[in-house]
C-alpha cells in the first residue's frame, strides 16, 4: 500500500478560530492561545463564557469541574431579552449588511465590543438547545439552521446538544473541510464508545485527580459569566429584520435524510465498481429520472496532497454515465450491456477522481484563470460562461471511520454512532444538495436538500429516486449475472459479495 503525507493545516483552524466579516471580503481569523482559553454557551436565548482553564495555575480543567458550569447554566431561569437574544442571528445575513452592522453597533460601541470579543475569540460554541426533533431530517435540519437565537455561524464550529442529550455540529466551512470536522468528533465518538467519562447515571466520573483535590477542599469550579449587550432602536430593527429573513430561509429550506440499508459498498465492489462512482452514478440515474435531464454535477474531492490543499471538483456527469442512464431507461438493452456500460463509467469516475485529487482537474485552474482575468481587466467570454453555470447538483461525501483500531473492539460502525453524518443547503435555488456516507458495509445515507419554492424539486422525492436507482442497479447485476459456488471461467465472472458469478450467455 502506498501511504502519502496530506497537508494537515486546516486542523489548526478547528478551535480558535472566527470568521470576521468586511465590507469586500472576509478574514479567517485564528486567536492565540493565551487570548482564547473559554468556550461560549448559548442557552435560552441567553450567553455565557465558560473558563476552560484554572487562572491561577494555567491547567485545562477537568470534564467534572465543567460539569457543575454547565448545570449551573442550565438551572438558570432567569428570562433574556427577545430582542438581544436574537443578537446570534445577525451572523446568518449577507455578509456586507453583516459587516457593517458589527463595526456601527458592536466594535464601536463601548458596552457591546467586549461580549462580542468573547465571542469571538473562545475556543468554539456550545448551543444548549431544547428537545431534539423527534425526526431525523428535523434534527438535520435543527443542526442546520437553528433558531436565530444559538448559533454564532462565524465561529468554526457550534456543537448543538438538545435535552436527550443528542447532538450534532453546525460548522463554518471557510476554515476546513467536513473530513477534517468529522476526523474531530470522531474522537469524541471513541471516548463515549469507552465511556471514558461518564458513570452508569450519565454524569461525569471523577477522575483520581478530582477526587483527590475534593477531599483536599482544592477543587475550584468558576460560575459562567452572563454576556449582555445594550441594543437600542437601530440594531433592534437590524435583528428583527434578520430574523423575519432567516425565519423565512429556514422555512424555504427543504431537508430530507434517506436511509438505505437494503445494501451496502460490497455489491458495488463485487460488481468490480468503486463504491463512491456507484453512487454518484446512481445520482446520475436519479437525477434524470427526477429533472428529465443531465446537469454538470459537484463532488468534492481533497487536495490535501498538496500545501494547504482544499478541494477540486470532480465533475461526476459524464458521456459514459449519460450513456449507462440510458441505456435502464431503455427497455431493450439487455442486464449484460447496462452493466458494462456501468463498468465504463465506474472507471472514468475513478479515473476523474484520481486527477482530481493530484491537481490534475479542471476548476480551480479555472478559477484561477478568471481571478487573473478580472484582475488584469482582461474580459473572457469563456471563463465568465464557464463559471456563470449553476450546479445543479452538488454533493460530497463524508467518511465515516479515521481512526483505524481505536475503536472498542467488538463495536462496527452501525452499532450506536449511526448517523447521516452531515448535510449542506443547495448550491441552486432550482438544484439539489447531497452529502452522502458509505456507512459500514451495509448501507448508506443521503442528506438530500433543496428549496420549498422551487416548484421542480423535492427533497424527499429525489431521496426516494436515489433509493431506487440503488435497488435498479442492484437487480440489473443479480439478472444479468447467474449465481453459483465454484467453476467459473475468470473472465466471464466476478465475485459479488463473496460468491462466484458467472455472466449469463446469450441463446
Amino acid at each position: 500500500m502506498c501511504i502519502r503525507d496530506r497537508c494537515m493545516d486546516q486542523y489548526e483552524h478547528i478551535f480558535s478560530s472566527t470568521r470576521i466579516p468586511g465590507l469586500d471580503q472576509d478574514t479567517l481569523v485564528k486567536y492565540d492561545a493565551a487570548d482564547s482559553r473559554h468556550i461560549v454557551v448559548f442557552s435560552k436565548g441567553r450567553i455565557y463564557r465558560v473558563q476552560c482553564y484554572s487562572k491561577s495555575t494555567g491547567r485545562l480543567l477537568s470534564p467534572w469541574e465543567l460539569e457543575a458550569t454547565f448545570n449551573s447554566i442550565i438551572s438558570d431561569e432567569s428570562v433574556a431579552d427577545p430582542t438581544e437574544a436574537r443578537i446570534p442571528v445577525l451572523t446568518s445575513i449577507d455578509r456586507t449588511e453583516w459587516a457593517r452592522i458589527r463595526e456601527n453597533h458592536f466594535v464601536s460601541h463601548p458596552i457591546n465590543a467586549s461580549p462580542l470579543e468573547v465571542i469571538e475569540t473562545a475556543v468554539f460554541a456550545l448551543s444548549l438547545d431544547g428537545p431534539t426533533p423527534q425526526v431525523y431530517s428535523d434534527e438535520g435540519k435543527n443542526y442546520l439552521c437553528g433558531d436565530g437565537t444559538n448559533r454564532w455561524s462565524d465561529k468554526s464550529f457550534t456543537v448543538c446538544i438538545g435535552e436527550e442529550g443528542r447532538g450534532g455540529i453546525h460548522v463554518e466551512h471557510s476554515f476546513g473541510d467536513a473530513p477534517t470536522v468529522a476526523h474531530m468528533l470522531e474522537y469524541g465518538n471513541v471516548a463515549d464508545e469507552k465511556r471514558e467519562f461518564y458513570g452508569e447515571d450519565g454524569n461525569i466520573r471523577a477522575s483520581p485527580e478530582d477526587i483527590r483535590k475534593s477531599k483536599q477542599g482544592t477543587i475550584r469550579i468558576y460560575p459562567p459569566e452572563r454576556l449582555s449587550f445594550q441594543v437600542d432602536s437601530n440594531l433592534a430593527h437590524a435583528i428583527q429584520k434578520a430574523h423575519a429573513t432567516h425565519t423565512a430561509a429556514t422555512a424555504d429550506m427543504d431537508i430530507h435524510i434517506e436511509e438505505f440499508a437494503k445494501y451496502g459498498k460490497r455489491i458495488a465492489k463485487g460488481a468490480k465498481c468503486s463504491p463512491d462512482a456507484w453512487v454518484q452514478i446512481a445520482f446520475q440515474l436519479a437525477y434524470f429520472r427526477d429533472q428529465g435531464r443531465f446537469e454538470q454535477t459537484y463532488e468534492a474531492s481533497m487536495t490535501r496532497l498538496f500545501r494547504a490543499g482544499r478541494t477540486e471538483t470532480i465533475r461526476s456527469a459524464s458521456n459514459q454515465s449519460a450513456a449507462f442512464v440510458h441505456a435502464m431507461q431503455d427497455p431493450n438493452t439487455t442486464p449484460t450491456e447496462r452493466l458494462a456500460l456501468l463498468r465504463k463509467a465506474s472507471d472514468r469516475h475513478t479515473h476523474y477522481s484520481h486527477d482530481a485529487m493530484t491537481g490534475k482537474g479542471v476548476d480551480r485552474h479555472l478559477f484561477a484563470m478568471y481571478v487573473v482575468s478580472a484582475g488584469k481587466n482582461i474580459p473572457s467570454e469563456f471563463l465568465n460562461k464557464v463559471l456563470s453555470r449553476k450546479w445543479k447538483l452538488s454533493t460530497s461525501q463524508v467518511p465515516t471511520r479515521q481512526l483505524v483500531g481505536q475503536h472498542p473492539e467488538g463495536k462496527t460502525p452501525s452499532d450506536e454512532f449511526r448517523t447521516s453524518n452531515g448535510g449542506f443547503g443547495p448550491v441552486a435555488d432550482d438544484g439539489y444538495g447531497v452529502l452522502y456516507c458509505i456507512w459500514g458495509e451495509d448501507r448508506f445515507f443521503f442528506t438530500c436538500s433543496s428549496k420549498k419554492s422551487c416548484p421542480t424539486t423535492d427533497s424527499v422525492r429525489f431521496g426516494g429516486a436515489i433509493a431506487q436507482a440503488l435497488l435498479d442497479m442492484e437487480t440489473m447485476c443479480n439478472t444479468c449475472l447467474l449465481y453459483t459456488s465454484d467453476a467459473a471461467d475468470e473472465e466471464d465472472s466476478v465475485d459479488l459479495g463473496g460468491r462466484r458469478i458467472i455472466k449469463k450467455k446469450k441463446k
